[in-house]
């Protein structure tokens, strides 16, 4: 009597079948997971100059136009995919934008922009799409 070792090609099959499922679930998830880690490397670059602005407005007269504040340089995200500019500043207010370096595939919140008081503008996508956590 001969026994059977290994696998049937429809044992295979199946097994291929099944991680082509998960596959076709997981991909479209994880796409998603490095979208939001992207914006938020945007949100957290945008936050930590927004504090650098408010500790540097403590000890001068006005806002800094620039986004190198007290020697640090926030000109780009810690992640570096984001490019940080202060587009306006003076002594009551400031606006700081994020610009990708790079394109983002599928991300439809193409700069994000905040001022003193928290979000401004998600660029052609609605705030509050862009803006979530």
């Amino acid at each position: 009597m001969r026994y059977q070792k290994g696998f049937t090609l429809i044992e295979l099959m199946i097994v291929v079948t099944i991680i082509g499922i998960l596959a076709a679930i997981a991909y479209p998830a994880y796409q998603d997971y490095v979208l939001r880690a992207k914006r938020s490397d945007a949100m957290n670059a945008l936050a930590a100059i927004r504090i650098a602005q408010e500790q540097h407005r403590a000890n001068n007269t006005l806002f800094s136009s620039s986004a190198t504040i007290n020697g640090t340089d926030y000109s780009t995200s810690p992640e570096g995919y984001w490019t940080i500019a202060v587009s306006s500043a003076d002594g009551s207010s400031f606006v700081v934008t994020a610009e990708p370096l790079a394109p983002h595939i599928d991300d439809t919140c193409t700069k994000f922009v905040a001022d003193r008081n928290g979000a401004v503008d998600a660029g052609t996508a609605s705030l509050d799409d862009c803006w979530e956590r």
